[in-house]
């Protein structure tokens, strides 16, 4: 059975790249700073953190965060790509665990835009908060 950390990564990645605008894109689960421009355009899906409250000593409420990066190449229009490509991912992203019942939302987004030569490459990053309630680990017995 998938963690339930991986098993959100792919509720995400599975809608977007479901969708026809996110279907070419690369996925790649972790990148450097740089990528080259073939390789262009990335999409992935992460979650680098987790806040943990304990109200009760069997279970644990996780506030899992989700983060769906997305990096392209354009011209000066590449901010306008990444604001329609925001839109639809956080529709996408939302009704996927909306489906499952899965608590989600969109917490914070922001562009970075590079100037590489006589391009731009911009890069989208949106948080998203997922919530749910488990229990705490707890060590198998002892053989």
């Amino acid at each position: 059975m998938a963690h339930y950390r991986s098993a959100y990564r792919q509720t995400a990645l599975a809608a977007l790249t479901a969708h026809s605008r996110f279907a070419d894109f690369t996925r790649l689960k972790v990148w450097s700073g740089s990528i080259d421009d073939q390789t262009l355009p990335v999409l992935g899906v992460l979650t680098p953190q987790e806040r943990r409250e304990q109200p009760g000593k069997p279970s644990v409420t996780c506030r899992t965060l989700l983060q769906v990066v997305v990096r392209r190449l354009g011209h000066d229009d590449v901010e306008d790509q990444l604001d329609d490509d925001s839109e639809l991912i956080e529709a996408i992203v939302s009704d996927s665990f909306l489906k499952i019942r899965q608590g989600c939302f969109l917490e914070d987004l922001s562009v970075v835009t590079n100037t590489d030569g006589y391009s731009n490459v911009a890069t989208l990053v949106m948080s998203f908060r997922l919530t749910s309630f488990r229990k705490i680990p707890a060590l198998p017995p002892a053989p």
